[in-house]
């Protein structure tokens, strides 16, 4: 028992470590045949069941044609963890017929013993079944046998799963490691690198002679190396996450971007016992926000040459126009006396009129060009922001239009957030001017602004009853020029537009909800404190 014992406890595979129990409990019985059967839990796709894991004396297929012991009086007491079952001729057990007696072809069985393997915990892990041919070979000494490898079995099969439980985590982690093509690397306590690092010496190169410590930092750019060896040692000193972000050279000598992520592992005593890193190269990611940043900036330079050159025709348009308008009372009197006088001269005081319209709503949308080029280059100044109060301020400077308009605006609480003062007071000012502007003739308008930290982030939603927005005008709300609905109020269609361009500038985003006929609710995420 003992031999068996240790033999047990030094493995750690399921299946290896069932046949040396099934075995060793065959020949320590004296049994013809034993089987060791193993419980699966229920989970949520399937129900509890049990399959065979081991067996010895017989063929594997000598059990498995017949499937599973069936729930009979004999069987059913072991996998329900009652505790051992014992008969001397089964033949003449009554628990045994009661669901028909032995099945033609089955191996031939008159002595039985069965334990169940419980674990320390309580939790049933399987059964242990033992078959012989002739009656009363199964006494008090082999049931006591059993009842030791029971117990000793559910020791190594609890070790064996945990042991297959870290293992999966292993791998879990190291799949996810390399999803992010992360590089993973550990540190001691002490945040100095120690130990075999294969990441980190695939990554650079270098050696555990030559990362130990803070060699490690030979690998990082000469402009990089100093803040980063600083921020580090922050980190390690307030025991707090580490994000970060520099160049490594890479072992073919190439330079790369990596951002870096590191936590502190702390025993349950608090007692800090290593850190855990990965390395993420970011090269591409960096490259292609670059070239954005760059195109942006084309195109930002691009429309605001564009609006200045448009601007030039249109302010000759706008002074010969003048200079027409001036010039009607000439116009009348050369025309004094002419039967089509009246009629000339009111089909020219019509027609300076769409004129002036056509320039006063072409200088809007350049003024409105040039303001969309500006905010790309606009600098933002973060500061702390009560929204509530932002948000109170905004209601009261549109008072009288909301008066007017019958309607009601309600501001819950709203959180915190650092973020730049007059962008959030244009985005949310235009917010609540379409709100009112839209809402539905002849029922009293209700405007709700709610707020919320959601995830790490700022969730600000300005709900109205208004008229709503049809499902195919979602997106285009939000491009340049574009209106959605009846065209009986006035604007440019460059609200929207500039609103999702302030909120990208600060970090966020803005969504829409809305049912035409019932109102539309506009959803502004925002980071808690400006990038």
């Amino acid at each position: 028992m003992n031999r068996v014992g240790l033999a047990l406890s030094s493995e750690l595979d399921r299946q290896r470590l069932g046949q040396a129990v099934i075995e060793a409990a065959t020949r320590l019985t004296g049994a013809a045949y034993g089987a060791l059967f193993e419980r699966v839990p229920a989970s949520v796709d399937a129900p509890e069941r049990w399959h065979l894991l081991s067996l010895a004396g017989a063929p594997l297929e000598s059990f498995t044609r017949f499937g599973l012991p069936r729930a009979t009086g004999l069987f059913a007491p072991t996998f329900r963890a009652d505790g051992p079952v014992r008969s001397d001729d089964i033949l003449a057990d009554p628990r045994y017929g009661s669901l028909g007696g032995m099945p033609q072809g089955h191996l031939p069985v008159r002595s039985y013993l069965a334990l169940p393997v419980v674990s320390r915990t309580g939790t049933t892990l399987g059964a242990l079944l033992f078959g012989h041919p002739e009656p009363r070979r199964f006494g008090d000494r082999e049931q006591t046998l059993v009842a030791g490898l029971a117990g000793q079995a559910a020791v190594a099969l609890d070790n064996a799963a945990l042991f297959e439980s870290v293992r999966r985590s292993q791998d879990r982690f190291a799949a996810a490691v390399q999803a992010v093509r992360g590089v993973l690397w550990t540190n001691d306590a002490g945040g100095r690198m120690a130990g075999d690092q294969p990441g980190w010496s695939a990554l650079t190169g270098q050696g555990p002679q030559q990362y130990r410590g803070y060699g490690w930092a030979e690998a990082v750019h000469p402009d990089d190396r100093a803040a980063s060896v600083e921020a580090w040692n922050a980190a390690v000193a307030g025991r707090r996450l580490f994000a970060h972000e520099h160049r490594v050279r890479r072992h073919d000598g190439i330079w790369r971007t990596f951002a870096i992520k590191a936590v502190p592992v702390v025993e349950p005593d608090g007692t800090l016992r290593e850190w855990v890193g990965v390395h993420t190269d970011i090269t591409e990611q960096r490259a292609a926000e670059a070239a954005l940043r760059e195109s942006n900036d084309e195109i930002q330079r691009y429309a605001y040459i564009v609006s200045h050159d448009l601007r030039a025709p249109l302010v000759n348009i706008m002074g010969f126009t003048s200079e027409i308008e001036a010039s009607r009372g000439d116009i009348a009197a050369a025309l004094a006396g002419h039967p089509e006088a009246g009629r000339i001269d009111a089909d020219l005081a019509e027609s300076l009129g769409f004129i002036k319209a056509a320039i006063t709503k072409m200088d809007g949308l350049i003024n409105a060009i040039l303001r969309l080029s500006r905010e790309g280059r606009r600098s933002f100044h973060p500061e702390p922001l009560d929204m509530t109060a932002v948000m109170h301020d905004l209601a009261d400077a549109q008072r009288h239009q909301a008066a007017a308009a019958g309607a009601s605006v309600e501001i819950g609480p709203l959180p915190e957030i650092v973020a730049d003062r007059v962008a959030v007071g244009q985005i949310f000012g235009n917010l609540l001017d379409n709100a009112i502007k839209y809402l539905e003739d002849g029922r009293p308008g209700r405007i709700a602004v709610t707020g919320a930290v959601v995830e790490g982030q700022a969730v600000f939603r300005v709900a109205d009853n208004g008229r709503g927005i049809a499902a195919s005008d979602h997106a285009r709300v939000f491009e340049l020029f574009r209106r959605s609905g009846r065209q009986d109020r006035p604007g440019e269609g460059i609200g929207l537009a500039h609103v999702r361009t302030l909120a990208r500038a600060l970090g966020g985003q803005i969504d829409l909800a809305s049912v035409v006929g019932a109102g539309t609710t506009f959803t502004v995420t925002l980071p808690l404190r400006q990038p």
